[in-house]
């Protein structure tokens, strides 16, 4: 389904919360939204915009043409600049808007720069960690001063202040009063938003529709929504998904077990599940009486997003199957020609603009001092307790991708807060907990053999914590075979014993270790974890699942 905007932290795709039994059909209370009902209730033919891309060079990532301009990045040749990358260029390639606005940090890890296309003849840009707006001429006509920004949709573009979101016209003037925790965008009138919930212990959110009046079309009573399309809506509740009408009417019944749903394009909608042993989702489609008419035949990663891309768009959808193979189906899953533009975001390979500097590839000795005084801050003394504030200040951050705590953007149902932080090019540390103290920190790793064909961006636990305060505690969740997982005790003088899980994840594009840092070897397995991607795993040695115990 097309995002419902909150804080991103790490996963991806479902948005739960709370639920209401009362399932009472909405009427238009407005001229206006009675209008925009009656609009939606037509079949959108509003088809995706073919992407074409100017043919050009020089540049590590290069958009569509968007309102006659394409983004660009230019990386800059100082490895700790991440600032005044993204300009926008003709379909000639004549640089129009020079380098003066910050690329955007995205992708699970903070792996990738990105940029806003045009949309509505403006496009949403960053400066100094703040979004504003600027015309097609590189006029700001929206100073900068919104934590974060979306593209406009429908006349409207949804921005976000002290964590909560609004909406904003192109004047700058605010039409939705900041009061959201999660507002998507516009689409024929209505919007899909989450109020945050009344106790603030409560974690959970409910999900409604409003109208551009901010009226309430569909009360707050789902645990997720998806976005109107089609003249539907994907809803989830108890559990199981199905689709209403602006009238919140069920015209797929509520009881669709799958992990997630998207929204529906040229009258299919693909829904996905978790494949066997696997974090990836298996998918095929629906129709619009809910019948699974494609297969649960396709492969996508858990964090991959394919936003748009696996969507029908012109009885086209862009799928991968279980080899990894990317192409073309039809409406009826058959494999078909893909039409130009389809499924291309840029010109560039992804890897050209991810290339890590050959100063990230060093031994791993020579980074070790730094991540050995990153850990020794970490340590705690007697009768204390890790703070924000205080991991917020670790040294040896090289950038950080949310510095203050934030809810995980994807799953409103998880309770937990994060803070997360690159300490080099190819490694990064995350801690989570509850609004007021963080109770687990992660160190972890990662390498490509595209990169690095000796691994030598993935760091062992030696590099993080000085041998002699380790002490390993044999468990029967030790393994040792193509995944490796072991536990220890971290004791220095002074301060209080830590505990750590030690997991080395090797595949065949790379591999990448994660180190779990928490006050006891029991948190890790703690309920309200369930939705962290913590590569721990409650397996023994031949794969089986079992509950861990420590000796």
């Amino acid at each position: 389904m097309k995002p419902i905007y909150l804080p991103l932290v790490f996963s991806l795709l479902a948005i739960s919360g709370c639920s209401d039994k009362n399932n009472a059909e909405v009427t238009p209370s407005s001229v206006s939204e009675k209008k925009a009902a009656d609009t939606a209730e037509v079949e959108n033919d509003k088809k995706e915009e073919k992407c074409v891309v100017p043919d050009v060079e020089g540049y590590d990532k290069v958009g569509c043409l968007r309102d006659g301009l394409a983004g660009v990045i230019k990386q800059s040749n100082d490895e700790y600049d991440k600032t005044n990358r993204v300009g926008y260029i003709d379909k000639d390639g004549q640089l129009i808007i020079p380098f003066e606005f910050d690329a955007i940090v995205a992708g699970e890890g903070g792996e990738s720069l990105e940029f806003n296309d045009f949309s509505e003849g403006l496009a949403a840009v960053s400066k100094n960690d703040k979004y504003g707006f600027i015309d097609t001429k590189g006029k700001v006509v929206i100073e900068p001063k919104y934590d974060w920004a979306s593209s406009f949709s429908d006349g409207l573009a949804i921005v976000s202040v002290e964590g909560l979101y609004g909406a904003i016209d192109k004047q700058g003037k605010t039409v939705i009063p900041f009061e959201y925790q999660a507002l998507a965008d516009f689409h024929d009138g209505f919007a899909t938003a989450a109020r945050p919930p009344k106790d603030p212990e409560d974690y959970e959110s409910k999900y409604g529709l409003i109208n551009k009046q901010n009226e309430v079309v569909i009360p707050f009573m789902y645990e997720s929504m998806g976005n109107l399309s089609e003249s539907l809506i994907a809803v989830k509740k108890d559990g199981k998904w199905g689709y209403v009408d602006t009238k919140n009417k069920a015209i797929i019944p509520i009881n669709l077990a799958y992990e997630t749903v998207s929204d529906f394009s040229d009258g299919l909608a693909a829904v996905f599940s978790y494949e066997e042993n696997s974090d990836n989702l298996k998918y095929g489609y629906i129709d619009k009486t809910g019948k699974l008419v494609i297969p649960m035949q396709f492969i996508k990663a858990y964090w991959d997003d394919s936003e748009g891309i696996i969507d029908f768009n012109n009885g086209i959808a862009v799928v991968n199957d279980k080899e990894g193979r990317t192409f073309c189906i039809d409406k009826k899953g058959s494999e078909t020609q893909c039409p130009d533009g389809i499924g291309v975001t840029d010109n560039q390979l992804d890897d050209e603009a991810n290339n890590l500097d050959e100063k990230a590839s060093e031994a791993k000795s020579a980074d070790a001092p730094q991540f050995v005084a990153i850990t020794d801050y970490i340590a705690l003394k007697p009768n204390e307790n890790w703070t924000w504030d205080k991991l917020a200040a670790i040294p040896y951050a090289k950038e950080w991708f949310e510095k203050t705590p934030v809810k995980n953007g994807y799953r409103p149902e998880d309770p937990n807060y994060s803070i997360s932080a690159s300490l080099n090019e190819t490694s990064s540390m995350s801690a989570y907990g509850t609004k007021r103290q963080p109770n687990i920190i992660t160190l972890g790793s990662g390498q490509g053999v595209m990169e690095d064909e000796l691994l030598r961006g993935v760091y062992e636990i030696s590099d993080f914590f000085s041998q002699k305060d380790l002490t390993r505690i044999p468990s029967n969740c030790d393994v040792d075979s193509g995944f490796v997982q072991k536990f220890y005790k971290w004791e220095k003088k002074g301060f209080q014993p830590l505990y750590i899980y030690d997991a080395i994840m090797p595949g065949n594009s790379g591999t990448s270790a994660e180190f779990g840092i928490a006050k006891s070897l029991e948190e890790f397995f703690k309920p309200e974890y369930k939705h962290l991607n913590l590569e721990l795993q409650n397996i023994n040695n031949n794969y089986d699942e079992v509950v861990c115990t420590f000796k």
